[in-house]
């Protein structure tokens, strides 16, 4: 043998599709025994928890649950302290859907989002109980991981010129995946003054973020923090809010085949955080629970050939369709939204906002050369204290679905018509200014991120060989010795007769054998 060619193993994570599906899950809640009767509801929120999930033929079955936590005002004596009260039930509306996404399939790789678009809830007869309506919208992105093997380079050792011609492919190789889970607890302080001391948590909030991750052969150092905001009611029935910049630090530690310098790190984390008053309302005790996964992913270019000739035909291949989709570039930009809020009819005029959050949703984009047009809306959610003739002034939240749409133009590098952004979105900031009791102006600063894929079809050379021209008079029967990298089709085409022939005369190979290097192999001619 004169040729030589170098083969390349291709794993490859293809796209399959991705569907969102809005369910209506209704129920009733009941106060604990010992709690007061309610006489103002001021939230009930609704936080979604999956279980688990399940790929199947076109669809995707998810099982899980949401817990619900509301903040009420009891019903009290005219003349009695009035205070706000949290309640808590963990799983109190389960769920067991299914998402339909065509092309999955049981051996699909699956990831699941969540998220709570409505919330409704109406006080029943009694002041106990609560009925609650919620429109919960569950996403399924489906992936197929596919391997291939493709000849990435071929070399003829004969005073002969061979024609080669291929593609350079950017497969998204599946990532090292990493499993966070980290129960972290800590103190936040605050001072003894009684207009301060902390009575009840009522709304804890926790944003997690990272330094830049320090990768080595085979390991994987991340450092993070936790910016905490709560939303408390003091020892004087105020309601007030602090911030607390990097409140929790932790350090997350990996040996992982797999791991190496020069990849980059995607962090999908849970977060469960909880606030317990100590010390007599001078401490409040924070517990956060993280989890999720953390993806390292390297790109690894492959070159992949498409065309090997040589004159004379000396040279054979055999091509098969290679499908995989191949990255392109990468966008990242920071843009501020802005717009009015306005309170509706059944809310009090505003006298002082405390918090402002916000929830980007993607709805359209749309290409145009090398320029990406991104369209969504933002949820906004506001905490303020009334206008009241009272001294304490009463809580109330505002939540405003869509009341903020935007439109964003990226200029993104090899963007081509035809080609799959996939984008994504974080609310990194948010600031509210009030204009007048009832208006409201939001600025709310978005990161786009946005990851530009080609879906390529390539008829890829998976083996070749050189072939000498056939002997005028060849023995009817030809015994040979299988070599490493030997395959049917190569020992078909430099014997010049069939693959067919070859498995008649060989009984071992029909029932899908491999040939083993030293195997005895008789070829018919």
């Amino acid at each position: 043998m004169s040729l030589s060619v170098k083969e390349s193993r291709i794993v490859a994570v293809n796209r399959v599709g991705e569907n969102t599906l809005q369910t209506v899950l209704q129920g009733k809640v009941e106060l604990p025994s010992t709690a007061a009767p309610i006489g103002r509801i001021i939230w009930v929120k609704g936080t979604p928890v999956v279980h688990s999930f399940t790929p199947d033929q076109d669809r995707v079955y998810v099982q899980g649950a949401v817990d619900l936590a509301m903040v009420y005002a009891p019903e009290t004596l005219e003349d009695e302290p009035a205070g706000l009260k949290r309640v808590e039930w963990p799983g109190a509306l389960p769920f067991d859907a299914h998402v339909e996404v065509i092309g999955a399939d049981p051996a699909s790789t699956v990831s699941i989002e969540l998220a709570v678009l409505a919330c409704e809830w109406e006080l029943a007869a009694g002041q106990f109980s609560v009925d609650v309506d919620l429109i919960l919208a569950i996403t399924a992105v489906v992936d197929q991981v596919r391997e291939f093997t493709a000849v990435s380079s071929a070399n003829l050792a004969k005073a002969v010129k061979l024609v080669t011609d291929g593609i350079v492919l950017n497969p998204v190789s599946p990532p090292v995946q990493l499993t966070v889970a980290k129960q972290l607890t800590g103190m936040l302080e605050f001072a003894a003054d009684e207009d301060d001391l902390v009575r009840t948590v009522l709304d804890l909030d926790a944003q997690i973020k990272l330094e830049e991750p320090i990768f080595s052969e085979g390991g994987l150092e991340v450092r993070g923090w936790a910016d905490l905001t709560l939303l408390y009611e003091t020892e004087n029935l105020s309601v007030k809010v602090r911030s607390f910049s990097g409140a929790l630090s932790f350090e997350l530690s990996y040996e992982r085949d797999g791991l190496e310098p020069g990849m980059a790190l995607e962090a999908r984390l849970e977060k469960g955080c909880e606030g317990f008053v100590v010390n007599d309302g001078r401490s409040v005790r924070v517990e956060l629970g993280l989890g999720g996964v953390l993806l390292a992913k390297k790109l690894q270019p492959v070159q992949v050939l498409t065309e090997i000739s040589a004159p004379g035909g000396l040279v054979e291949v055999r091509t098969e369709l290679l499908a995989a989709d191949s990255f392109v570039s990468q966008k990242e930009q920071q843009a501020v939204v802005r717009g009015l809020v306005e309170l509706t009819q059944d809310l009090p005029p505003i006298r002082e906002i405390l918090a402002l959050r916000a929830a980007a949703h993607l709805t359209d984009y749309e290409v145009e050369e090398d320029k990406l047009t991104i369209e969504g809306v933002l949820d906004a959610e506001v905490f303020y204290l009334a206008h009241s003739e009272e001294d304490i002034k009463p809580l109330f939240r505002g939540y405003f679905p869509e009341a903020l749409p935007f439109i964003q133009t990226l200029a993104v590098p090899g963007l081509e018509l035809g080609m799959q952004p996939r984008i994504s979105l974080e609310v990194v900031s948010t600031r509210p200014d009030l204009i007048n009791r009832e208006t409201l102006e939001a600025a709310v600063t978005l990161r786009y991120k946005v990851d530009v894929l080609e879906y390529l079809e390539v008829e890829a050379v998976v083996e070749a060989v050189d072939v000498e021209p056939a002997p005028e008079d060849p023995p009817a029967m030809t015994f040979v010795f299988a070599q490493c990298g030997d395959t049917v089709w190569k020992l078909a085409r430099r014997y010049h007769t069939s693959e067919e022939a070859i498995l008649a005369a060989n009984p071992s190979l029909q029932d899908g054998g491999e040939l083993r290097p030293g195997e005895c192999l008789f070829i018919p001619r």
